[in-house]
Order: C-alpha cells, then sequence, then structure tokens
C-alpha cells in the first residue's frame, strides 16, 4: 500500500514537471494525505516515529506550501520528486511507542518544525530562482514564517522534554543543530542587507536550506542522539 502510493505520487509528480500544472502537485499532496491517514490508522497515533513516516510527512508538508506559496510548478515538482523517491527505498514499520511520546505537545513539536523545515526550504529554493532568473521575490518573509513555525517547535519540544525527562534542552546532535538552524535563519530574517551585502543575501539562503537539509535528515541518519532513527 505504501509503496504503491508513493510510485502514484512520483508520477503525479513527473506529470506536474511535464505540463507545468500546479493541479498534479495538489492531488500528490492528498495521496500523501491520505497515506498520512492510513498509517494513523495502522499505527494507532499520527506517524511521526521512523524514516518513512518522517520523510513523507516532511514531502507532503513541502508540496503543500509550495501550493499554497505558489512556488514555480516546475521547480516545486522536481525537488518533491526528490523529497518522495526515498519512500520507494525507506522501509514502514509499526513501532509500539510508551505513551511518553504520544502525546499532543510531541506531535504539535514535530509537525510545527515541519513546517519550519519546508518554509526553509521553499525560501532557499526561491532565492536560487532569484539568482538564476535576476528577480528580487520577498525570500526574507517566507523564511520569518519558518522561524515562526521554528521556533514554536523548540518551545514545545522544550516543554515536552522536560514533563518527559526533567530536561529542557538535552545537550545532543539534533537539538544542536537545530539551535544552530535557528540563529542562522534569525540572523538572516532580522538583518538588514545594504547594496553592497544584497548580493550575499540569496547565497545566505541558499546555504540555509543545505543546513535545514542536513539538520532534518543528516543528523537523524549519521549521528547518535535522542533523535536518531
Amino acid at each position: 500500500m505504501e509503496k504503491l502510493a508513493a510510485i502514484l505520487c512520483l508520477v503525479l509528480l513527473i506529470f506536474s514537471i511535464s505540463f507545468r500544472k500546479r493541479v498534479f502537485l495538489s492531488v500528490s499532496a492528498a495521496v500523501l494525505g491520505l497515506l498520512l491517514i492510513f498509517r494513523t490508522f495502522q499505527v494507532g497515533y499520527p506517524p511521526l516515529f521512523d524514516p518513512f513516516d518522517s520523510i513523507m510527512l516532511f514531502a507532503l508538508t513541502f508540496i503543500v506550501v509550495s501550493v499554497l506559496l505558489k512556488l514555480s510548478v516546475r521547480v516545486a515538482g522536481v525537488i518533491s520528486l526528490f523529497f518522495v523517491l526515498p519512500l520507494l527505498f525507506v522501509k514502514s514499520s509499526v513501532h509500539l511507542l510508551p505513551p511518553i511520546v504520544r502525546t499532543p505537545l510531541f506531535i504539535i513539536h514535530v509537525s510545527t518544525a515541519m513546517i519550519g523545515y519546508a518554509l526553509f526550504i521553499v525560501a532557499s529554493l526561491i532565492s536560487v530562482l532569484n539568482v538564476v532568473y535576476k528577480e528580487n521575490f520577498n525570500v526574507r518573509k517566507v523564511a520569518s514564517w519558518g522561524l515562526l513555525f521554528f521556533s514554536a517547535s523548540l518551545i514545545v519540544g522544550g516543554i515536552w522534554a522536560f514533563l518527559a525527562w526533567a530536561d529542557l534542552f538535552p545537550i545532543e546532535p539534533k537539538s544542536l543543530f537545530s539551535i544552530l538552524t535557528w540563529t542562522y535563519f534569525a540572523l538572516l530574517v532580522h538583518f538588514k542587507f545594504d547594496k553592497d551585502l544584497s548580493r550575499f543575501r540569496d547565497a545566505a539562503f541558499i546555504f540555509g536550506g543545505f543546513l535545514v537539509l542536513f539538520t532534518f535528515l543528516g543528523v537523524n541518519f549519521l549521528m547518535r542522539g535522542t533523535h536518531a532513527f
């Protein structure tokens, strides 16, 4: 079921790239949304705890954000394709988790983090468009919304960690890179680029996109810690 849904989503994304129709992006998001609902009933709670579900949720969030912000269909389709493709190779499973992580705080923590990640990636892609097409799209506004959701994720995550483990900020790779990501984008959003520095703005946001991808996936797969898969 999961692999068939991933294949269908990939086909729809290819159609969106070929025909430049936003409707195919929307339908691909609907497919992932239905898959998320299926996995929720299958697992018994929102599936947020293994690589398959995390990548699926991020891909869904990115596509929805791209559609709502009317990002270039071809750009959104190509990037979404790379985000959905790993679902064909990552095994989906059912985990029996302790009640301590099946709480509204934890679900809010993960969900707002995904929205923040997606908005940061969209901001990075807008900067790429600015560089390639010599445009001046408002990348700071998108990044500001990303910072808002990511800040909410860190605050709720800290409260949950304190209630769960009596540790407001565990010193481990994901927490440290999350703070680094938050600080980096907070500086970019609040920094005033004058004419001499404006040419570095888009490059800084593009680098931020790679930082987000490493924080989201690289840290989880490559480093040990409470967030590792």
